[in-house]
């Protein structure tokens, strides 16, 4: 085995995962709210810090998507297996596959709980955008939003203690799923955040627009990710636009279809399925969305 292999058994054997390193600049709110078409926020961080904590309460399902990063210059990658309100990781380099941990949805869905500096960015689509940073000493980024039933966000600059990782990216949503399929065809939209899972621009913020339509005939959605933009960079992305297609929702109001790099997991919330979110890898992105469900016509 060689030294790089020894030196990830000791990144794996390291276990649970911490928000610590990474983290550029934080990006400009009115120039992110130019940009993605957005307002400012009326809903303020102590809002959706309150409304987290009952979140968290309801929360009966969370969801990873598979979380990349590098050790000593080496691509690896960490697949989540979710279960109810846990993820146990694997972390894979190369020939070496081994535990890594595991994500508690307790520890991430209460935003009141919560170390760092927060403050509400901008609102589109009923959806309140917050950003979070760690201290000087464990400066992470997040970027999500805490809704009635659920929460999503990206999240870079984790990594686990005492372990040689330059970064370590993935995109999380917890909450209440509905527990049934939707009674008709309908649409949600929302909001997607996400970061390049490779590349010079890894950890850059990115954001666009969320829609999911739900066909009861086929019981399936389609997702669109458009008008993605870089809020680091105040620019439009090299990739515009994220699809998926007649994805298979279950009976309990899951959804999901596809493996490691090109997949989608994710849920409706509410017993009136008023709220949907997930995760997804794609076209070199990974992300998270939340979306509200549309008046039908």
């Amino acid at each position: 085995m060689n030294h790089l292999a020894t030196g990830f058994l000791a990144l794996a054997a390291a276990g649970t995962l911490a928000a610590c390193g990474g983290g550029g600049a934080s990006f400009d709110g009115d120039a992110a709210i130019s940009l993605t078409g957005s307002v400012e926020p009326k809903e303020t961080v102590a809002d959706q810090a309150a409304r987290s904590v009952e979140t968290a309460e309801r929360a009966n399902a969370l969801v990873a998507s598979t979380l990349y990063g590098e050790v000593e210059g080496e691509d690896f990658h960490v697949v989540a297996d979710c279960s109810g309100t846990r993820c146990s990781l694997t972390a894979h380099l190369a020939e070496v596959s081994l535990p890594f941990g595991e994500m508690v949805l307790e520890d991430l869905l209460n935003l009141e709980a919560a170390p760092g500096a927060r403050r509400a960015v901008l609102a589109k689509d009923g959806i309140t955008l917050v950003e979070r940073r760690g201290m000087a000493d464990n400066p992470y980024r997040e970027y999500g939003a805490w809704m009635d039933h659920g929460a999503f966000s990206v999240r870079t600059g984790m990594r686990s203690s005492d372990a040689p990782v330059t970064t370590l990216r993935g995109a999380l949503v917890g909450g209440e799923i509905a527990g049934s399929r939707p009674l008709a065809s309908a649409t949600w939209q929302g909001v997607m955040v996400g970061t390049p899972a490779r590349g010079d621009r890894r950890d850059d913020i990115l954001q666009g627009d969320a829609t999911l339509t739900y066909d009861l005939e086929s019981r399936t959605l389609d997702a669109d990710f458009t008008d993605i933009v870089n809020l680091d960079r105040n620019a439009a992305h090299t990739v515009g636009t994220v699809s998926f297609d007649n994805v298979p929702v279950d009976g309990d109001g899951t959804f999901g279809d596809g493996n490691v790099g090109d997949q989608i997991r994710g849920a409706f919330g509410g017993s009136g399925h008023e709220e949907a979110g997930g995760v997804f890898e794609k076209r070199g992105i990974v992300g998270a969305f939340g979306a509200k469900r549309q008046p039908s016509n």
